[in-house]
């Protein structure tokens, strides 16, 4: 039967823990503290700009696509008669009457 490869590093493992050295509670003072502070540390460290730009594009994203649809459904779709407006016989006027809607 085959020995396992991960059996070989296991062992080295707790060969390596036997020569290690006894368990010293001053090892651990502040340890808490420690752990606190590096916490603290990185809490305080600001993210660049450009991260939050990356994490605020859906919020703009969805505002754009809401605006698009709101403008999309309340837009007034008039239909301009032409027709009535070339029997004035102005260019001007029919331009005018384009372009404002009317």
């Amino acid at each position: 039967m085959e020995k396992d490869p991960k059996d070989e590093g296991l062992d080295r493992l707790f060969t390596a823990a036997r020569k290690a050295g006894f368990y010293s509670p001053g090892a651990e003072y502040g340890f808490e503290t420690r752990v606190a502070a590096q916490i603290r540390a990185k809490r305080e460290e600001r993210p660049p700009f450009f991260l939050w730009a990356w994490r605020l594009i859906p919020v703009f994203v969805t505002i754009v696509i809401f605006l698009g649809i709101w403008i999309f459904t309340y837009q007034q779709n008039q239909q301009i008669d032409l027709s009535a407006v070339s029997n004035i016989g102005n260019e001007e006027t029919m331009l005018t009457a384009y372009l404002t809607g009317e």
